[in-house]
C-alpha cells in the first residue's frame, strides 16, 4: 500500500511540474507584445510569485507550528549561530532570482519550442557538477551521450532562424481572444489619469525597448557576443538552474534537515526570495523610478497575471521534487516538458518548423534516453557486488 501512495504520489508530482513548466515558458511569451518585448517589469513578476509562495508557506509553517506545538524559535532564530544558519538560504535565493530572471530574456530570443530544446542543456550543466561538487563519476557512454546531446543542440538552434517568420503571426492570433494588452510601447502611457500622465509619459523607461539591465548594453556592444547573445543566456541560465536546485537539495537533506518541515525551510528560502527581488526593484533606478511613477503592475495583462500564479506553484512543486525525490528527476521531469510545448507550439502558437527540426529533434530525447540507460546499467553491476559481498560470508560458514 505504501508503495502504491508513493508510486502514486511521484506521478502526480511529475504531472504538476510538467503542465506548470510548460504553460511558464508560453505564459512568458504571449505576456510579450508586438516587439517581442515586455510592457513590464519581469522582476515584477517575480517579486509577486515570491511574495505568494512566502505567504503559503508562512500560512501552512504556523499550522504545522500549532499541530506538533512546536516553540517559536525552531523557526525564527534567535541565537548568533542560528542567524548564520539562516543565511544559508540566501545563497538560492539569489541564484533562482537570477535564473527566473534571465528566463525572460530567454524565452524573448527564441520560439518556445526552442527555449524546451535548448534548455536540456541543463543536463550537461548539470552533470558537470555533480562531477565537480559532488564528485559523482559518469560512464563514457554517458559522457559520449552528453556530446551528442551537446552538439544536437547547437545544431538545432539554427533552425530558430527559418521559424521566425511564424513567429508574430502565431502569438498575435493567441492575444487577439484576449484584448487586454495595452497599447504598444511605442505610444504607452503608464496611467489613464491625465494629471499623472505627464509624470509618466516623460519617462523613457516605460518604453519596453528601456526595459533592460545596463549589462545587456554591453554584451550587444561585443559583436560576437551580441549576436549570439541569446545562446549565452542560455547556458547561464542552466548552469544557475543546476547549481541551485543541487545547493538546495543539499540543504533540503544535509544533517536533520530531511527531518525539519519543507514549509518552514521554504519559508526562510523564499524570504531572500522576496529580498532579493524587492532589492533589485529599489537599488536600480530606473525600476524604482518607474515602479513608483507608473506603478508595479505597469504593462501587466491577463498572461501576466497568469504567470505570476504559474510561476508560484511551481517553485512550490519543486520544493517538494528536490525534498522528497531529488535533482535529477526534477531534470527528467523537464524533458518531457520538452514535449509538451513543442506539440502546443505547433498547434496553437503557428510554430511551423522546417523538416530538419523534426530529424534532429529525437535525436535529443535519444540522447537523453542512453545517458539515463547507462545510469542504470551502471548502478546495477555495482548493486549485485554489494549483494555478492554480502551473502558470500554465509555461504562459507
Amino acid at each position: 500500500m505504501t508503495g502504491g501512495w508513493e508510486t502514486l504520489t511521484t506521478v502526480a508530482l511529475a504531472t504538476i511540474f510538467i503542465t506548470l513548466a510548460g504553460f511558464r515558458v508560453l505564459l512568458i511569451k504571449l505576456s510579450a507584445n508586438q516587439d517581442g518585448g515586455f510592457d513590464y517589469l519581469p522582476v515584477a513578476v517575480n517579486l509577486c510569485a515570491e511574495i505568494i509562495k512566502l505567504l503559503v508557506c508562512c500560512m501552512l509553517s504556523l499550522n504545522t507550528i500549532t499541530k506538533e506545538r512546536l516553540k517559536k524559535c525552531w523557526v525564527f532564530a534567535f541565537s548568533v549561530y542560528d542567524v548564520l544558519r539562516l543565511f544559508k538560504w540566501s545563497i538560492p535565493g539569489l541564484l533562482y532570482f537570477l535564473d527566473n530572471l534571465i528566463a525572460f530574456y530567454v524565452v524573448a530570443s527564441f520560439e518556445p519550442a526552442m527555449v524546451v530544446l535548448l534548455n536540456n542543456f541543463v543536463i550537461i550543466s548539470t552533470a558537470l557538477l555533480f562531477r565537480l561538487i559532488l564528485k559523482r563519476k559518469l560512464s563514457q557512454v554517458q559522457w559520449a551521450s552528453l556530446v551528442i546531446l551537446f552538439l544536437t543542440i547547437m545544431s538545432l538552434s539554427h533552425q530558430s532562424h527559418e521559424a521566425e517568420s511564424h513567429r508574430t503571426s502565431g502569438i498575435n492570433n493567441m492575444k487577439a481572444i484576449h484584448p487586454t494588452k495595452l497599447p504598444s510601447s511605442h505610444h504607452v502611457t503608464c496611467v489613464t489619469d491625465t494629471s499623472q500622465i505627464d509624470h509618466c509619459s516623460s519617462l523613457k523607461l516605460c518604453s519596453t525597448k528601456q526595459n533592460k539591465w545596463h549589462v545587456l548594453h554591453h554584451i550587444d556592444s561585443i559583436s560576437i557576443i551580441g549576436k549570439y547573445q541569446g545562446y549565452v543566456w542560455v547556458i547561464l541560465q542552466c548552469f544557475i538552474s543546476s547549481l541551485a536546485n543541487i545547493y538546495n537539495e543539499k540543504i533540503f537533506k544535509e544533517g536533520k534537515g530531511f527531518e525539519d518541515s519543507i514549509y518552514v525551510q521554504n519559508t526562510k528560502l523564499y524570504l531572500f526570495g522576496v529580498l532579493v527581488n524587492f532589492m533589485s526593484i529599489i537599488s536600480i533606478n530606473n525600476f524604482w523610478e518607474r515602479t513608483v511613477k507608473c506603478g508595479l503592475f505597469h504593462g501587466f495583462n491577463v498572461f501576466s497575471f497568469l504567470l505570476v500564479l504559474d510561476s508560484a506553484f511551481m517553485g512550490l512543486t519543486i520544493s517538494l521534487i528536490l525534498k522528497f525525490r531529488d535533482n535529477m528527476f526534477h531534470v527528467l521531469c523537464a524533458q518531457l516538458v520538452t514535449m509538451l510545448v513543442i506539440t502546443l507550439s505547433i498547434l496553437f502558437m503557428g510554430f511551423q518548423p522546417p523538416m530538419d527540426f523534426f530529424l534532429q529533434a529525437p535525436t535529443v530525447l535519444l540522447a537523453i534516453y542512453v545517458f539515463n540507460v547507462s545510469k542504470v546499467q551502471s548502478e546495477s553491476p555495482n548493486h549485485r557486488h554489494r549483494s555478492q559481498s554480502t551473502t558470500e560470508p554465509a555461504g562459507t560458514c
